[in-house]
């Protein structure tokens, strides 16, 4: 067969692309953008509906106007018991009955006549305080009477004494003795004050007794010149750099360690080392935190040498490197107890709130009664809880490794450091 005679079934060539066609990228997304008349309509909405909510609050609350259901009626007027047969003025008063004169018994023989008759009356038992004179009670109840231009006597025959008068007026013999009866609202009730809540929030009085002692009032310093008790001494107002070893959380009280992190020589000469770098300090931490307080209280009690000898120290006061008391790092405020005990109490009163009923003296007085006692419960417990939330105290923490200083307080007289070797199974 020829070659000529056989079918070309060659695949065709594809044709060839311009370069300029080819998309490297994709092509990017349409933007969307939002209709201006759309955002103008929203707003408009948005703005009619807080203002809507805004008129809606400030009007009359619907209960006002459910509680007046009856209305009054002047023609006919309550009046008070026994007014109408009172006096009209002073002319109107019938005069006070004048009491009988005592009827005279048979005469008694000689001077023995007070005796026998003071012998045959009762004997009378008056309590400290309670005894008072009827004639004495009587006239105050004239007087006060005679102030006021209301109360008149509707009748004759009441001439005691009124509770109040009997009350107004003490026993001059229980006054003398000293036995008062005991008044509440007296000067004995006042010596006990309730404490004052700035006080108790700052307790500068306990930060002072915690540092401090009371002081002297002599113009004159007692002490004379002390001669040195060694050539080895650190005297007070050295200042003896160290750090933390463990960290300060004042959440509850605890002790804390440090150690010196630079050789304190002698304060005399400068030549002696007496305190190496690497000595232990035991201290302890003030807990209590007032509000708005930023910085720890540190007192020193105990310093370690690297050869285990120690000496104790009379709490020596911690600072910082610049010289101020206490230390400052980490303060927390607990903001979130706070926000969570306001949102919680908001809440449970916004749903006692909403739980009364728009009428209050519609329905059962027993289911009434009911919701009332829940409500303010509800927001008792809600007032409760912000409080307690408010009275947590901040929490203030330090890092361990932080930087501090103690400053010397008293003199320590030391030795010259030479590091101690025990031999083992020595006795002495």
């Amino acid at each position: 067969m020829a070659t000529s005679d056989m079918p070309d079934t060659a695949p065709a060539a594809a044709p060839k692309v311009e370069p300029e066609s080819v998309a490297l990228r994709a092509s990017p997304r349409p933007v969307t953008r939002l209709n201006r008349r759309m955002l103008a309509v929203g707003a408009g909405v948005l703005a009619a509906a807080v203002l809507g909510g805004t008129l809606w609050s400030l009007q009359s609350n619907k209960r006002e106007r459910n509680l007046a259901t009856e209305l009054f009626n002047v023609d006919r007027v309550s009046r008070a018991e026994n007014l109408d047969r009172l006096p009209k003025d002073y002319a109107g008063i019938p005069p006070a009955l004048k009491p009988a004169p005592p009827v005279l018994g048979e005469p008694l023989p000689g001077d023995l006549g007070p005796a026998i008759v003071k012998a045959q009356q009762p004997m009378e038992t008056r309590p400290p305080g309670g005894g008072v004179d009827p004639a004495q009670a009587e006239r105050l109840a004239a007087e006060e009477a005679a102030r006021s231009s209301v109360f008149f006597r509707s009748g004759g025959s009441n001439t005691g004494p009124r509770p109040g008068a009997v009350q107004a007026v003490a026993d001059p013999s229980a006054l003398a003795s000293g036995n008062q009866p005991f008044n509440p609202m007296g000067a004995t009730a006042t010596a006990a004050q309730p404490s004052d809540p700035t006080t108790a929030q700052n307790r500068q009085d306990q930060k002072e007794a915690f540092v401090a002692k009371a002081g002297d009032t002599s113009t004159r310093n007692p002490g004379s010149l002390q001669l040195p008790a060694s050539p080895y001494q650190v005297m007070a107002g050295t200042i003896i750099p160290a750090a933390l070893v463990t960290g300060i959380n004042s959440d509850l009280p605890g002790q804390v360690i440090a150690n010196v992190s630079e050789a304190v020589y002698d304060t005399a000469t400068g030549r002696h080392l007496l305190i190496p770098q690497g000595s232990r300090l035991i201290g302890r931490y003030d807990s209590q935190v007032a509000f708005g307080q930023r910085r720890v209280l540190l007192v020193w009690t105990r310093l370690i040498l690297p050869d285990t000898s120690s000496v104790a120290l009379d709490r020596l006061p911690g600072i910082d490197p610049a010289g101020y008391a206490g230390l400052e790092d980490g303060v927390d405020w607990h903001w979130d107890h706070i926000l969570a005990g306001a949102a919680l109490s908001t809440l449970l009163g916004i749903g006692a709130e909403l739980a009364a009923p728009e009428s209050r003296t519609d329905g059962n007085r027993i289911v009434i009664a009911g919701r009332e006692s829940a409500q303010d419960t509800v927001n008792q417990v809600g007032q409760e809880i912000t409080k307690r939330n408010m009275s947590i105290q901040p929490t203030l923490t330090i890092r361990p490794g932080f930087p501090m200083r103690v400053m010397v307080s008293k003199d320590l007289v030391l030795r010259p450091y030479q590091p101690l070797f025990f031999q083992r199974g020595a006795s002495q």
